[in-house]
């Protein structure tokens, strides 16, 4: 006689409590998962900021070397290599800095200068011998590295003057007065060919700082699409482009670029308070691109302007 062997049915409510048990198991695993990155990442990142810190602060003993033997420190940086190219061309001076990390050099005196480094979207400087610090001069946007100021260097003349090829690097203050190039960190107005020092290479470093460079009409381009702009938006040209990408860069607009409406020249003194242009380092026949921002429109105006006009120059990290 054969013997029936019992079966067993899983009951619907047993089933509904496997199913339970189950997303509670994948619910703590996806929260252990989302701890686990977290973690990775700020130890990643305290991990990034340390080495930066690291190289800075080995990079101002370098320069303090430097500054020992020459008596100043390098006036100019090839931001390539790390090595001084003047006034004294000396390898044994060179700054070392790991794969990825971009420099930014701007020679003040002979006994002041500023470096920044720049990695994985972190931006550190040191001022002569300072402890590195988060730079407050440049801001990060997308790939790019924009300064947060309107670059003032060089020395003011009157707008009447036309700014030459000297030893000299000359700018207009906005009503011939200086303090209006400080004032609201509107910056120095420079004519086209001053700006990009008699050099007509897209790009051009200009008067920027070692490492930095005027943004050509394309990598404006590239930050208002960052900012929200098409494409085709951004190829238009002699109208006001854009939705509200002009508002982001202006004065406490989302993008923190904070740039500041402090006028321009062109035969005379205009906009203060309510325009700026800035210009870009391409040209176009004669003339070459801009940038116009004003207070009563949330777009930018992109044209070509005559290069004995003054405007303002904002640089960009190669």
């Amino acid at each position: 006689m054969s013997v029936k062997q019992p079966s067993f049915k899983l009951s619907s409510s047993s089933q509904a409590f496997t199913i339970i048990e189950l997303l509670i198991v994948i619910v703590i695993i996806g929260i252990l998962a989302t701890i686990t990155i977290v973690s990775y990442t700020g130890i990643t990142s305290r991990a990034n900021q340390a080495a930066i810190q690291s190289e800075l602060s080995n990079a101002s003993k370098t320069l303090f070397m430097y500054y020992a033997e020459y008596g100043t420190y390098p006036t100019n940086i090839n931001t390539s290599t790390g090595c001084p190219i003047s006034p004294n061309v000396d390898d044994e001076y060179c700054i070392k800095f790991s794969t990825g990390t971009k420099l930014i050099y701007n020679y003040k005196t002979s006994s002041t200068y500023e470096l920044n480094f720049i990695k994985n979207s972190l931006t550190y400087e040191i001022t002569g011998n300072s402890s590195p610090t988060v730079s407050p001069n440049w801001i990060t946007i997308g790939n790019q590295t924009w300064s947060k100021y309107n670059l003032n260097i060089g020395t003011r003349i009157a707008g009447a003057s036309s700014q030459t090829n000297n030893s000299t690097i000359e700018k207009y203050c906005y009503g011939n007065d200086e303090a209006n190039c400080t004032n609201d960190n509107n910056g120095g107005l420079y004519q086209w060919d001053e700006a990009m020092q008699y050099s007509t290479i897209e790009g051009a470093q200009g008067i920027c700082p070692a490492g930095s460079h005027i943004p050509t009409d394309t990598e404006w381009k590239i930050l208002e699409m960052r900012l929200g702009m098409t494409q085709a938006q951004a190829d238009l040209t002699d109208t006001w482009r854009g939705t509200d990408q002009g508002a982001q860069m202006k004065v406490n607009g989302d993008s923190e670029l904070n740039i500041p409406l402090g006028g321009y020249y062109s035969g005379a003194f205009y906009g203060s308070a309510a325009d700026t242009i800035l210009w870009s380092s391409s040209e176009s026949s004669t003339k070459a691109w801009d940038r116009i921002l004003n207070i009563n429109i949330a777009g930018l105006y992109r044209d070509t302007s005559d290069k004995t006009y003054g405007f303002s120059i904002r640089c960009l990290g190669n």
